[in-house]
């Protein structure tokens, strides 16, 4: 099979890390393919950033259609999740999803461990999309930028470990999510330190997309994830013109 992991900010040196992470748990038969959108912020970091990154993301699946088997989102925000799955044939997966929902096998409660605190407000709306707020025993942000997360991976390691023992200690977490994608290549230093599993939403989303196409399902088209209906789209790409025209044409 074949998978297109899509980092939606646009910096070149993470959406590396991740594709080296998505390649270390697919199966030696799955094709990894790891992209960052043509346009679009080069960090996620508020409400605006995401707006903008869901665009470019959509635009990559509506482009890609037909060449894969699944799509991994990978930011913790799971930016354009739904939209992307209106316009998708093949199961698309977020990284924050798939990790909670991971979690939720492995732990009773468990926290999330990310970058400055002004991404906690669309964390804590992805966990409420996800309908686990109730499993989630915290949201623990540290003073890191996502650009910064790169630069001293040493700090990077001494904060997610400080932030994520205050979390188990404090707030009674059994397992911790690794916040944004690009913390996913600390997770077994953190879970070795810890104690306690940590999960790379990188990781978890791969092995579910893998485990979708082996059973031989994919997204519910009935009624939310229904192709969006034909209409004429003013000053917008090909592509997505082409999305919205495929329930006229009977896809």
């Amino acid at each position: 099979m074949r998978i297109l992991v899509i980092n939606p900010n646009t910096t070149q040196a993470m959406t590396d890390e991740i594709g080296h992470a998505a390649r270390s748990v697919a199966a030696p038969t799955t094709e990894i393919d790891c992209t960052s959108p043509d346009g679009g912020p080069r960090s996620i970091e508020g409400f605006a950033d995401e707006t903008i990154a869901a665009y470019h993301t959509l635009e990559t699946v509506a482009r890609t259609q037909g060449q894969y088997d699944g799509y991994v989102i990978a930011c913790f925000g799971d930016p354009g999740l739904y939209a992307c799955r209106e316009i998708s044939d093949v199961p698309v997966v977020g990284i924050a999803e798939a990790a909670m929902h991971t979690a939720c096998l492995i732990a009773h409660r468990w926290s999330i461990v990310t970058v400055i605190p002004r991404v906690e407000p669309f964390i804590a709306d992805a966990v409420h999309r996800a309908g686990l707020t109730e499993k989630c025993a915290s949201i623990r942000c540290t003073p890191l930028s996502v650009l910064e997360i790169e630069q001293d991976i040493e700090r990077t390691k001494r904060l997610i470990l400080e932030y994520a023992r205050k979390a188990i200690d404090e707030d009674g977490a059994e397992a911790i999510l690794l916040g944004c994608a690009g913390l996913g290549p600390i997770d077994d230093t953190m879970q070795e330190e810890l104690g306690v599993p940590v999960l790379d939403g990188v990781r978890c989303a791969v092995t579910m997309i893998e485990g979708l196409h082996t059973y031989g399902r994919t997204t519910s088209k009935t009624k939310a994830f229904l192709s969006p209906e034909p209409k004429e789209l003013v000053n917008c790409p090909g592509t997505l013109i082409a999305a919205y025209a495929r329930q006229e044409r009977g896809a």
